[in-house]
């Protein structure tokens, strides 16, 4: 005779929302479900780094508590079971979060996860594209460079060639520099590429620098560069020429043998 195996049920699914990248003076929210699956919720408690800022205890009164951490600013009201919302959210604020979910009796079952939020200073303006001239023929190298910004982290810079991103073997990497006391930099990437017969489409190049930021920033810098041919009013003037003199030298040709004749006559 067999015996029925029944599930028992615990706290599972836990999961942590966290935005990516916020900018400084934002207010927001930090999520947690999970699934208890029929058990009583103990307690939830929320972590920067290794140091509790929020907990949550419903058999507590009040049910919310707050232990002081430099920089955070929890707003209680909004705040319990399965959120905190934090108010100015400043530089020293990025990092990781954690969020520790523990089950009631008889289980006990805890499980904590974690995700990084950035807190990033974006750029003010838009990149700056640079290039030696306008106007290249086949065979020419095209060098340029493109700086972004202060920003804090870094824009990431790319290359985009008539539609296409560039690979690495094209792209120069130049050192990030310390921009001011906040920690700003500026981000500089070089461009240098050999022109073939595929690289103009109708006589028309189009160089894209794009710098983005996370979810928060995108914008890009454009520049239209022409191919330089060889003149075509300059061709067909010489070959006007060519067939003019070949022309002048075909219709003289009889009259070699003319002169011989009318000297023999005459003499």
């Amino acid at each position: 005779m067999h015996k029925e195996l029944v599930g028992v049920g615990g706290l599972r699914d836990v999961a942590v929302t966290v935005p990516v990248a916020v900018t400084p003076g934002d207010t927001v929210t930090l999520q947690c479900s999970y699934d208890l699956e029929g058990d009583p919720l103990y307690t939830v408690k929320w972590y920067k780094g290794r140091q509790e800022f929020f907990r949550f205890v419903p058999k507590e009164l009040p049910h919310t508590r707050v232990f002081p951490l430099p920089g955070v600013n929890v707003d209680v009201s909004l705040s319990g079971a399965n959120q905190v919302v934090l108010r100015d959210v400043q530089i020293e604020l990025a990092g990781k979060y954690r969020c520790e979910v523990s089950a009631d009796a008889p289980t006990f079952h805890t499980e904590m996860v974690a995700s990084h939020m950035h807190v990033a200073y974006l750029p003010e303006g838009d990149p700056k594209l640079f290039v030696e001239k306008r106007r290249y023929a086949v065979g020419d190298t095209l060098r340029g460079n493109c700086s972004s910004p202060a920003s804090s982290p870094p824009t990431n810079l790319t290359w985009i060639i008539n539609g296409k991103k560039m690979n690495a073997s094209f792209v120069r990497q130049y050192p990030i520099r310390s921009d001011d006391p906040q920690s700003r930099q500026v981000t500089t990437i070089g461009l240098e590429l050999d022109m073939d017969s595929s690289t103009f489409q109708y006589g028309k190049l189009r160089v894209q620098c794009v710098a983005t930021m996370f979810q928060l920033y995108r914008e890009e810098a454009e520049i239209i560069l022409e191919e330089e041919r060889p003149r075509l009013a300059s061709v067909l003037g010489t070959r006007e020429s060519s067939l003019g003199s070949a022309m002048r030298w075909r219709g003289a040709w009889w009259l070699l043998p003319a002169l011989a004749l009318l000297s023999l006559l005459t003499r």
